[in-house]
């Protein structure tokens, strides 16, 4: 996250659980710089939240023997190519495969296009997105 020369301070409140759980999601990722990674995680929120252009990083696998579930992929893909700008796919094994997919647009599109991915049903095995807010 890119921040800005210069910067408000602000006071925040937290309950011993919670910061113990901010503590150990800074651990787990390597960040050290508390400010910083709190000052992330709110950027991510309030790009989700607010209609704005944004990228996202879709990640999902899947099993391709199941149901038509390698048609519907393909389908909702399909239907999203004015926010789909690039996917990946990887054979994880003989029935898995991991997708990745980047997206770039306007915020609804987008969260529409995950709403649709995850509404795929049986097959899907993991669904999860990286909004990263667009710095201006």
């Amino acid at each position: 996250m890119c921040f800005l020369r210069y910067m408000k301070r602000i006071s925040l409140a937290l309950d011993d659980k919670l910061y113990r759980e901010i503590e150990n999601a800074m651990s787990m990722v390597g960040e050290t710089n508390r400010s910083r990674f709190i000052a992330s995680i709110v950027a991510e929120k309030i790009s989700e939240m607010i209609q704005r252009p944004m990228a996202s990083i879709i990640v999902y696998i899947y099993d391709h023997e199941v149901g038509e579930v390698a048609k519907s992929v393909t389908e909702v893909q399909h239907e999203f190519r004015d926010v789909i700008r690039a996917s990946t796919h990887i054979h994880l094994d003989e029935r898995n495969c991991l997708e990745v997919v980047h997206a770039l647009g306007d915020s609804d599109r987008i969260r529409e296009l995950v709403t649709r991915i995850s509404r795929i049903g049986r097959g899907l095995k993991f669904l999860r997105v990286v909004n990263v807010p667009r710095l201006e």
